[in-house]
């Protein structure tokens, strides 16, 4: 059994993370890790980069160690060049969950710049059924209890992919809030930190692992800022 994070698994289960930094040039990367941790700390498994612009996924070999609350990792990206990129991050239990922060920066230690791991214990990211990429549940959750922490840079514009706490003010998500999408019978609804007003999402009903982490963004956003085909399974749709 190993502990990482606030999680302990066997080694042989791996630990879904959220990876997330922007580029020099300004793109959005988001990266779907799987990782195995031995008992001596050993790293290894897969991580999927997805720029948000396309949503096409690149595939790397990770591999590194973790050392108490620090994770050292390097990823090896299938017929990139350079190919090799270093992660060096901190565990940082001020978030709005667990999360990881730290660098990324070529095998060379060129370009560092700020990256955020994020992980949520019942979440991880896969396809969806609905639309393109979506956060999906890991583990089998209760009604009423919590699904997961958004986190993310708070200002005042509203974009697709954002969540109004009060009007002027939207946290834009670097980890698995981006990829949640519409339902307009949610499996999950919002309620906001009585001190950082950031939003977090509750289960409505009881869920099974493999059910899709949903919201009703007509219940937060009002207008809503890019218009899109609902495809969930409600009979009766609200966009």
């Amino acid at each position: 059994m190993t502990q990482f994070l606030g999680t302990t698994r066997e080694a042989s289960r791996p630990l879904h993370l959220i990876g997330f930094h922007v580029s020099a040039r300004g793109t959005r990367y988001y990266d779907r890790a799987a990782l195995l941790i031995d008992e001596d700390g050993r790293v290894s498994g897969s991580v999927e980069r997805i720029a948000e612009r396309d949503g096409v996924a690149q595939t790397a070999e990770a591999r590194g160690m973790v050392m108490g609350n620090r994770l050292a990792l390097m990823l090896e990206f299938e017929g990139a060049s350079p190919s090799g990129v270093m992660l060096d991050l901190a565990a940082e239990t001020r978030r709005h969950g667990a999360a990881l922060i730290g660098r990324i920066a070529g095998a060379d230690g060129a370009t560092a710049l700020a990256y955020v791991m994020a992980h949520a214990p019942a979440a991880r990211l896969d396809r969806s059924p609905t639309h393109g990429w979506g956060t999906v549940l890991e583990n089998a959750v209760l009604a009423g209890e919590t699904v997961l922490g958004i986190d993310g840079p708070v200002g005042a514009e509203q974009t697709p992919y954002s969540f109004r706490t009060d009007d002027n003010r939207h946290v834009e998500p670097t980890g698995y809030g981006h990829f949640v999408n519409h339902a307009c019978e949610p499996s999950c609804g919002i309620v906001y930190d009585s001190v950082t007003a950031l939003p977090t999402l509750v289960a409505l009903r009881d869920l099974a692992a493999g059910e899709e982490v949903t919201f009703d963004y007509t219940g937060t956003e009002g207008d809503l800022a890019g218009a899109f085909e609902c495809r969930c399974p409600a009979l009766v749709h609200k966009v």
